[in-house]
């Protein structure tokens, strides 16, 4: 099995993988990701899986630079308007916005273009 540092104090990553657990926690500027899981497969190389059903194999330098996006997405799926980053003292209760409504027209020809 390989070894991964979470520890060092090497600041320029923003992307680091505490454990090993059964699986690494994916963390983006000190803020764990919900739903993506890693798994160390080389020196250089990190297997992430999505919500237990999706997996890719990335180089470390390709994953510095895809996961700060994955993060940013699910949490604007979660409600919120980005994945937080460093200085970010907690996470709001509720996006500062209104959440989407579904709209229902009214007639025959309410949603005809």
């Amino acid at each position: 099995m390989h070894e991964h540092d979470s520890t060092s104090t090497d600041t320029a990553f923003r992307v680091t993988f505490p454990g090993p657990f059964m699986h690494h926690d994916v963390v983006v500027d000190g803020w764990r990701v919900p739903f993506i899981q890693a798994h160390m497969s080389g020196e250089d190389r990190v297997a992430l899986v999505i919500d237990r059903r999706l997996a890719t194999e990335l180089s470390v330098d390709e994953a510095e630079r895809v996961v700060p996006l994955v993060a940013d997405a699910i949490a604007v799926a979660l409600g919120y308007g980005a994945h937080p980053n460093e200085d970010t003292p907690r996470i709001p209760p509720q996006a500062p916005y209104p959440r989407p409504e579904r709209v229902v027209g009214v007639g025959p020809d309410a949603f005809e273009s």
